[in-house]
């Protein structure tokens, strides 16, 4: 019997790998054994009831301290590594703090660590001074053949890499998002091999980690395996009678940025229903929060009797972030709310990718509807982020800067949809790479090749 450990520690995790065919066909090998972490034991007890299986075990990753050279070599990864991305957040911060000398010194500490050498330095340090013996037991217990990461920017994970590599246990690490790399700082520690969605993260993980090129496998992505089939696509009018809609109006999707990076989103809803009311009354809108954000109190819900809206996720937690997750039924209901819309407004955001694996048209929204927010709050300034001014480049976007110009093109998408349908498969085939639903089993049967 081999184990592998996978870390399950955020939903961005348990959705590429639990809600895809990555743990069934590592468990269709009648001798394999796999280990989850995740982060608390209601985490625990929830997955236990989906993924019973006599060979799956929970272990619960809730009661650890990092020792101060661990938290320092986690400061220090923020400047050992200069993107847009990251530079972009320290103007937002140096707006809303007038910290000039924070802002200054963390410019010249970028500037003298982001070097290859200072890289290299800090990686040997990192791996052979830390000592943190958060997984240290369970090695023992479990002696695991293979180590699966699925966000090798999460310190915790780190300590679990580290403890890999001390023991001579060949890991393999996944970028489980298109911003990681350019948004999440420096990686401490490399695994002996990367699994990359695309070849965009890739390239970035090559030019600003300095993994090797060889190290890396370039998969797709795993969470989109279920948008390639129509299979379990309900019929239109079963669809908007679940939704309590009408089949007969154009249905568009708002796309909240979450109450992390705006103020803004309810004054946003209110925008388009006037907008949709005055302007195109044959349509109705959906405002779809997203899964690690809270919607806000039933208050602003009663507010608004004629909004249509979707909160999906599972929260572990009452703080916004990482600790939610959705179930197979959500990610359907998602699937399904894609097919059947005519288009997608959002602000930057992955939904825009969803959207175009649907063909359906995408506009982002690049004004502010309130003024004199922190620059933090301001969702248009995302958009000069790494990954999403790549995106933007494909064409297959719209960044409308109005509210007329909002109107104008929702408009012309209604009456064309195939307008910007090249750029939409631009977009599909650098962000996702394979469309034939298999990524899931292609990253199994890449990890069952590493043992």
């Amino acid at each position: 019997m081999k184990t592998i450990f996978i870390s399950i520690l955020s939903g961005v995790e348990a959705k590429a790998i639990l809600r895809t065919d990555i743990l069934g066909t590592l468990l269709a090998r009648g001798n394999i054994r796999v280990v989850l972490f995740v982060k608390n034991a209601a985490r625990a007890a929830f997955y236990e009831k989906e993924f019973l299986h006599p060979r799956v075990c929970y272990e619960v990753i809730d009661a650890y301290a990092f020792s101060p050279i661990n938290t320092l070599f986690d400061f220090l990864k923020n400047f050992l590594v200069r993107t847009n991305t990251l530079a972009l957040y320290r103007r937002l911060l140096l707006i809303d703090r007038k910290n000039v000398f924070v802002f200054v010194g963390g410019f010249l500490f970028s500037a003298l660590l982001a070097r290859p050498l200072f890289q290299r330095i800090a990686r040997f340090l990192d791996a052979s001074f830390v000592r943190d013996q958060i997984f240290y037991s369970v090695f023992e217990r479990y002696r695991p053949s293979l180590v699966f990461l699925a966000n090798l920017f999460d310190t915790v994970e780190v300590s679990m890499l580290r403890e890999a590599k001390r023991r001579g246990i060949r890991s393999v690490g996944f970028v489980n998002s298109w911003d990681k790399i350019a948004s999440k700082g420096f990686l401490r520690l490399v695994s002996d091999v990367v699994i990359a969605p695309n070849h965009i993260v890739k390239e970035e993980a090559i030019y600003y980690d300095n993994v090797p090129r060889e190290k890396i496998f370039v998969s797709g992505v795993p969470q989109y395996d279920m948008y390639w089939s129509i299979e379990n696509i309900l019929p239109r009018e079963v669809f908007f009678q679940k939704m309590k809609m009408d089949p007969k109006k154009r249905l568009i999707i708002f796309g909240p940025i979450g109450k992390t990076l705006s103020n803004s989103d309810w004054e946003m809803i209110d925008t388009m229903h006037s907008l949709l009311q005055v302007h195109i009354p044959e349509t109705q809108m959906l405002a779809r929060f997203q899964p690690n954000d809270f919607a806000g109190d039933e208050a602003e819900f009663r507010k608004r009797p004629w909004l249509h809206v979707d909160v999906p996720g599972v929260r572990f937690g009452t703080g916004i972030g990482m600790d939610w997750d959705m179930t197979a039924a959500e990610l359907l209901h998602l699937k399904n709310t894609l097919f059947h819309c005519a288009l997608l407004v959002s602000y930057a955001s992955s939904i825009s990718i969803d959207a175009a694996v649907f063909d359906k048209p995408i506009i982002n929204i690049g004004f502010e509807i309130r003024h004199g927010d922190p620059a933090w709050k301001q969702p248009t300034r995302r958009y000069a982020t790494v990954h999403y001014q790549k995106a933007l480049a494909t064409g297959g976007i719209r960044l409308v800067k109005s509210e007329e110009e909002l109107i104008e093109w929702i408009k012309k998408y209604l009456a064309h949809p195939q307008l910007d349908r090249k750029g939409r498969a631009r977009l599909v085939h650098e962000q996702c790479v394979y469309t034939d639903g298999k990524t899931g089993k292609r990253i199994a049967d890449f990890l069952l090749r590493q043992l």
